[in-house]
């Protein structure tokens, strides 16, 4: 009788240890929601050339891409990131996507927003208006 009163007492002991570090270990609380720093948002021919850096400390578990009318109520295109490039990572230098805007009727001044959800739950929106393409000859002229 006696083993079995320590034995309860030990598993006892035992599971308040393990969902003590459990909680401290997962406690991803301070963990800051993802940051996006736009780049471009311009059209090229028929696609949406979008460009950013993304930081996300709790590393990225989805990005959406949403054109919107200028307003930002009205969507012409949603579009999912998906691939091991982009989903799972912390960091994102040059994010670099196109999207297909053919008969969707997307136009200079609308407006992109980029979101980025993490992997706790946090999510950041980003938003940029979309512009013309940009000029080659300007763009690699740092010599």
């Amino acid at each position: 009788m006696k083993n079995l009163k320590y034995m309860s007492l030990l598993m006892a002991l035992v599971s308040v240890i393990t969902i003590g570090f459990t909680s401290c270990g997962s406690d991803d609380d301070d963990t800051p929601a993802p940051t996006i720093e736009m780049e471009e948002a311009n059209i090229e021919g028929n696609e949406l050339c979008v460009e950013a850096d993304i930081v996300a400390q709790g590393r990225t578990a989805s990005i959406l891409i949403n054109i919107c009318d200028p307003s930002g109520k009205t969507i012409k295109v949603a579009q999912p990131v998906a691939g091991s490039k982009y989903i799972g990572v912390l960091n994102i230098d040059d994010f670099h996507v196109h999207v297909n805007i053919t008969g969707k009727n997307v136009v200079v001044g609308d407006l992109l927003k980029l979101t980025v959800a993490d992997a706790n739950g946090r999510s950041t929106t980003a938003q940029k208006s979309i512009t013309e393409e940009e000029d080659e000859d300007d763009e690699h002229h740092h010599d």
